[in-house]
């Protein structure tokens, strides 16, 4: 039989061990998952350090990510697979299928995708470009309208008892906040060993006094997590609808319309902007929805002007401008504090192997990292991006050549500071 595409092992620590292929074909009876007693999430904020260019300075994004237990994340994974062949064939049957581009699997990157924004805009300048992100998006998603959603794609008039218990485990759920799990002294210690062994059991959990929270309340169903294998592909069955009117009226204004999660973007003559706008927000206020105002964008293309020349519009990691494309500032900045941190972490490593005795660095890692000869690495990646874009990525390459030329100096000049050339005497 083998194990399914669907099935993913995961080496993270939780309340239970990672499941096998035995576990794997009891998922997939309902019977078993209609029975099964989902744990709680562990849940974390994902800190990350993004440049705003418009502040001039870095500020931090912080991010809830939870995650669920082994045995509940096999579940959610065959279901999301479900569900996803579910959506794909409505996807194709409503001519949806370049339009939703987050969560799916269609043999295309987020270069791809911009490149296809980008020679959409070249070719129908002058035109606007407008670009939205939904507030919360994950944590306002109405259960009563997501439901209905899920049952309809499945062509069924009440859930199945197993479909149930997973639509359950995803709107009513519990958690345990890592940072509380940490600070115990007893579970605190075995959060740092590696190895694939519980945590700790649930018993154990409520015995230490660790608080189990629970993420909605009757009177206000709405929200799922970020960050389980379902949650995802629910996000997308959400905006469906949202999906299909928005292709319909993009169709009828001769627009661009594409969704990345809960990025939408919308590329259109100027003088249909101010009406387009209206349009998504009327929308997505039927979604129960809102537009975050501070990272909406409103961009005029037009290489016949000098506004239409100065401003890039920003999709998916790329500034994008009638002069060509290249990556955003942010994305730059970030790898290079990460040069800069590896580098450091690299001459503090070898100070304390070092010791006093003969000691060679090998900035091999490094190279890998930093480096063109990486084969998933930052340049090769600026590369492949510069590739899709063609004549116009050419900003792209000049981009990665100056950081490639810098990370090799910074390489070079650390092994020549750790590894000096012996003195003839």
């Amino acid at each position: 039989m083998g194990t399914p595409k669907w099935f993913k092992r995961r080496g993270y620590r939780h309340f239970d061990r990672p499941v096998g292929e035995a576990f794997v074909r009891q998922v997939q009876k309902p019977d078993f998952v209609r029975a099964h007693p989902f744990s709680p999430l562990i849940h974390f904020l994902k800190k990350s350090r993004r440049y705003k260019l418009d502040q001039h300075q870095t500020v931090w994004k912080e991010r809830p990510i939870m995650f669920a237990s082994h045995r509940d994340a096999c579940i959610f994974s065959y279901y999301s697979f479900l569900l996803d062949a579910a959506l794909e064939v409505a996807y194709k049957r409503d001519g949806l299928g370049a339009n939703v581009i987050a969560y799916r699997k269609l043999g295309k990157g987020n270069a791809a995708f911009s490149a296809e924004a980008y020679q959409y805009a070249v070719a129908h300048a002058p035109c606007k470009i407008l670009a939205f992100d939904v507030t919360d998006f994950f944590g306002s998603l109405d259960h009563k309208r997501l439901k209905q959603r899920l049952k309809t794609l499945l062509g069924v008039d009440e859930l199945s008892a197993d479909w149930y218990q997973v639509f359950k485990a995803v709107t009513h759920y519990h958690y345990v906040d890592s940072a509380a799990l940490k600070a115990d002294e007893v579970i605190g210690p075995r959060c740092k060993i590696r190895k694939p062994l519980p945590i700790a059991s649930i018993a154990e959990i409520k015995a230490r006094g660790i608080p189990i929270h629970v993420s909605t309340t009757w009177g206000d169903r709405k929200g799922i997590p970020q960050g389980t294998p379902i949650s995802a592909t629910l996000a997308n069955l959400y905006l469906y609808d949202f999906d299909l009117q928005m292709l319909r009226y993009a169709n009828e204004a001769g627009a661009f319309y594409r969704r990345y999660s809960d990025d939408i973007l919308f590329i259109c003559p100027p003088e249909l902007a101010k009406g387009a706008e209206a349009k998504i927000r009327e929308l997505l206020d039927q979604e129960k929805l809102t537009i975050s105002e501070r990272k909406t964008e409103r961009t005029l293309f037009d290489p016949a002007t000098e506004e239409g020349r100065s401003r890039a519009a920003q999709y998916l990691g790329f500034a994008l401008s009638p002069s060509g494309a290249v990556l955003r500032a942010s994305s730059v900045s970030r790898r290079w504090r990460k040069l800069r941190g590896a580098v450091k972490r690299t001459r503090k490593a070898a100070a304390a192997a070092k010791k006093g005795e003969p000691f060679r660095l090998s900035t091999r890692k490094l190279r890998r990292q930093f480096s063109p000869t990486g084969a998933r690495n930052f340049s090769s990646y600026a590369r492949r991006a510069a590739t899709a874009f063609g004549a116009d990525g050419a900003g792209i390459l000049r981009q990665v050549r100056r950081f490639d030329r810098a990370a090799d100096a910074e390489i070079r000049k650390l092994k020549a500071e750790l590894n000096p050339k012996p003195t003839g005497g």
